[in-house]
């Protein structure tokens, strides 16, 4: 029996395009990944402690990288059982600085990254600001504040703080414990001066992973 040739072509030309498709399917290259999708949160054991600047840090002379420390009012022992005793030093640097420019807005961002203890070890830290207060009782009360309060036991993992200008003269203070700074701190119109002994409030924990380390090391 015959096959018409009209029944003919066309199976010819239905095989000819299902193996044209199924080549198209097997070059398409893979689709990209959604963009925007979210890191989960990084957990961080944060217990509450205050500290106050060793210096004083100005948005007009302070520079990308330069040292900043301040030192513990009170001990501290974190939730993995390690202690760091009152007066330890934390250290950092000035993560990013924008000074005024024809009385605009100015900046000032901060990251503290270890805790040295006075027996010269050294313990890699977390550190989020919390809470920024005047170094001294008179300046909170001018501001309408008659004590700072004490830190909280724990922070959050999720504490994310937007502090007003009004306890720090115009300067606010903004900080997240998902995030890589551990505060940062704005005037809108001219520059600023967080003065030396200035009280911090933060949330600290070890950094994961990391045990003490010898002075050097």
């Amino acid at each position: 029996m015959r096959i018409p040739n009209l029944f003919r072509n066309l199976s010819l030309s239905l095989a000819t395009a299902s193996f044209a498709f199924a080549g198209a399917a097997i070059a398409q290259p893979p689709a990209p990944a959604q963009s925007g999708t979210m890191q989960p949160a990084q957990h961080w054991g944060l217990v509450g402690a205050t500290v106050q600047l060793d210096h004083a840090l100005s948005t007009r002379s302070a520079r990308q990288g330069q040292i900043v420390e301040a030192k513990l009012n009170g001990s501290v022992r974190a939730e993995d059982g390690v202690d760091l005793p009152r007066g330890t030093a934390l250290v950092g640097h000035v993560d990013r600085v924008e000074a005024s420019q024809n009385g605009g807005p100015s900046m000032l961002s901060l990251v503290f990254t270890k805790a040295e203890l006075k027996d010269g070890r050294t313990v890699p830290v977390k550190v989020t600001v919390i809470g920024a207060y005047p170094s001294n009782e008179t300046a909170l009360a001018i501001n309408g504040n008659q004590t700072m309060g004490a830190a909280p036991r724990h922070v959050s993992s999720q504490e994310r703080v937007d502090q007003e200008s009004g306890l720090l003269s115009h300067v606010s203070m903004h900080s997240a414990v998902q995030s890589h700074a551990s505060a940062r701190f704005e005037k809108k119109d001219g520059d600023f001066t967080l003065k030396a002994g200035t009280f911090l409030q933060i949330g600290i924990a070890p950094r994961q992973g990391n045990m003490m380390m010898n002075a050097g090391v």
